[in-house]
């Protein structure tokens, strides 16, 4: 990126992550996703490299703190999935957001599901009478 085009881009835009290519902390990888930090999944980049598939980290609640006029310092709770499952109820601090580098947690299981929205619909309404049908039959053994 040119040095005009740095400067234009520090300038007109809100305080975020400026450089896409360098490793991201834990602080600066939410900052981007901002709006959607909650329920963010997230894992540090050498659990990654190791082959870790389904160990992330599900953030819950951050804090940021300005360091050089960014938000790239702060705290960060979530709840750690290890194989899949939660070994937490509760969120608990995130350690080393600073020390690694953190990506966007990617499931392997998921290449190549496309989302259909006329089977989520039927689903959806399936859902909805086993429902019905549940809490009709517990009213009814009430009622005996």
């Amino acid at each position: 990126m040119s040095k005009l085009a740095t400067e234009i881009l520090t300038k007109t835009l809100p305080p975020t992550v400026t450089f896409a290519s360098k490793p991201k902390t834990l602080y600066e990888l939410l900052n981007v996703q901002r709006l959607n930090a909650f329920k963010f999944k997230t894992t540090p980049e050498h659990w990654y490299q190791k082959g870790f598939d389904q160990c992330y980290y599900e953030i819950h609640k951050v804090k940021y703190k300005q360091y050089k006029n960014e938000p790239t310092h702060g705290k960060a709770w979530g709840i750690l999935f290890w194989n899949g499952k939660p070994v937490n109820e509760k969120p608990k601090e995130i350690r080393g957001g600073l020390k690694f580098s953190w990506r966007r947690y990617e499931s392997p299981h998921a290449n190549g599901i496309k989302y259909d929205a006329q089977k989520a619909m039927n689903m959806e309404r399936r859902r909805t009478h086993l429902v019905r049908d549940f809490v009709a039959s517990t009213n009814a053994t009430k009622a005996e």
